[in-house]
Formats: structure tokens, C-alpha cells, sequence
């Protein structure tokens, strides 16, 4: 099967010898764009020679990611992202570090007001 590969720049079929055919099949034209405006077809195919056969799938994935990411952050791609769910992160374990507080206070209260009785009986271990 072929893909198209079209851009402002080229618009040509990508034959079965083409690197980037197994990666961008035509219904994924919108995909090879983003990879193509971002990093371009020689620096794409560069970085798919400098990794394993293994690892070429999980490779072109996540400059698809990245790609998108851009598209969407344009000024810090992934980066805006990763540092707005690290704030996130953040801010949750200060929450969580409050709630602790809290158990532990309320766990030295429960302490503090002695051993219960049941029944005038005293609890057994």
C-alpha cells in the first residue's frame, strides 16, 4: 500500500521503499504533517536510523506526541504541559500532607481521652 505525503512543500506518493510509509499510512497524513513542520523529513529519518529496529515504533510515536504538542503549545510544546501537572503535583501533595496532619492529630486525640470500657469490661488485645 502507498501513502501520500503532501505538504506545501512536496506532495508525492511514498512507495513500499519508503522509510516513513510503515509510520504514516494516508490515514495519518494529518500525523506526518505535524512530524514534517516540526522536525522535517531528513531530521525524522535521522533520528529513525539513530535508534533500534525495536525501538522505531515507540520513536516516531513520540515525535508524533511532540509534534502535536507544539501544534497545540506552540511557544513550549510539551514543556507548558509537563509543568502545569508538576504544579498540579505539586499543590496535591501539600494537600495530602495537610490531610496527614489532620489524621495525626485526631489519632493523639483519640489517644488522649483514654481506654474505652465496654460494658464496665476493659478492651482486650
Amino acid at each position: 500500500p502507498t501513502s501520500v505525503r503532501c505538504s506545501k512543500h512536496q506532495c508525492k506518493k511514498c512507495d513500499q521503499n519508503c522509510a516513513l510509509a510503515k509510520y504514516f499510512p494516508a490515514e495519518r497524513s494529518n500525523d506526518f504533517e505535524n512530524v514534517y513542520h516540526l522536525f522535517g523529513i531528513q531530521n525524522t529519518l535521522k533520528i529513525l536510523k539513530s535508534v533500534e529496529e525495536e525501538e522505531r515504533d515507540a520513536t516516531i510515536e513520540s515525535l508524533m506526541m511532540e509534534a502535536k504538542m507544539r501544534l497545540k503549545h506552540s511557544v513550549h510544546g510539551h514543556f507548558s504541559v509537563a509543568r502545569m501537572l508538576s504544579f498540579e503535583i505539586e499543590k496535591t501533595e501539600k494537600e495530602l500532607e495537610i490531610v496527614r496532619k489532620k489524621i495525626h492529630i485526631c489519632k493523639g486525640a483519640d489517644n488522649r481521652a483514654g481506654p474505652s470500657t465496654r460494658g464496665g469490661q476493659p478492651d482486650q488485645p
